[in-house]
């Protein structure tokens, strides 16, 4: 059955926008942010060179922007829908949990061994970091060569090893000031150093500029979406008459 519906999906002309629309549909706009999200998810092509270098085909994403712009939930989605997806937040992660750690098995003959972290967990899947901003300047430097090379090489308490990392890495972080100032360069705004934000294929500014139809239309869509959601709370505990599926999508239509 899931492969007749993946064949007619195949074949539907507006297959590419109903994939962008389909991720995170409770979150209003940022249509460029879902599409970046949409391919960063399938992935591209890992190249291997005839002199044995290696080219990544994973697209890493940043999103910088204002408090409350929905960088988290998108981040948190995307780790819904990545078979492989991991989600850590900055503020509670170190280059050890991030990459590898080095531990003692008390319960066997007393060696070292090493304990995958996120990068590592997240191994052909998404890593998502929330919080780039808030990380300690040596943790986040453990982020480069995972990257790029995609490998976390690790040299702890004897062990000599080198670990795939072949994730695609979104990331969301706020600017220096806590929201973007408009008559301040962008350079000047952004906390990260500039050989991280090198690695990063696409990032996205995301401000929170007052627009009166844009933000009547968001506060609709909200309005919208919870009292939705409390009509399927209800209908759990106690089932209303006419509330089935197709009631439902017909309401979320945009």
């Amino acid at each position: 059955k899931d492969e007749e519906v993946i064949l007619t999906l195949s074949r539907d002309p507006n297959v590419y926008r109903k994939i962008v629309h389909s991720i995170a549909p409770t979150i209003y706009g940022n249509d460029d942010v879902k599409e970046a999200i949409a391919l960063q998810i399938f992935g591209g092509i890992s190249k291997e060179m005839p002199d044995g270098s290696h080219l990544r085909g994973d697209i890493h994403v940043l999103l910088i922007g204002d408090p409350g712009i929905a960088k988290s939930q998108l981040l948190r989605y995307v780790v819904k829908l990545s078979p492989r997806g991991i989600y850590t937040s900055g503020q509670s992660s170190t280059s050890a949990g991030l990459t590898a750690t080095a531990v003692k098995d008390e319960f066997g003959d007393g060696r070292w061994t090493l304990e995958a972290g996120a990068l590592v967990l997240a191994d052909m899947g998404v890593a998502a970091v929330d919080e780039m901003d808030k990380m300690q300047k040596e943790d986040r430097s453990a982020l480069h060569e995972a990257m790029e090379q995609q490998t976390i090489s690790v040299a702890k308490a004897g062990i000599t090893a080198t670990l795939k990392s072949r994730c695609a890495l979104l990331g969301a972080a706020n600017p220096k000031l806590g929201r973007f100032d408009a008559y301040l360069p962008i350079n000047d705004q952004i906390n990260m150093p500039a050989s991280l934000l090198s690695r990063f294929d696409l990032i996205f500014k995301m401000t929170d500029i007052p627009d009166h139809t844009r933000d009547s239309a968001i506060a609709a869509h909200i309005l919208k979406a919870h009292s939705i959601g409390e009509t399927i709370a209800q209908h759990k505990r106690n089932p209303i008459p006419g509330v089935d599926d197709e009631y439902i999508e017909e309401q979320l239509k945009p």
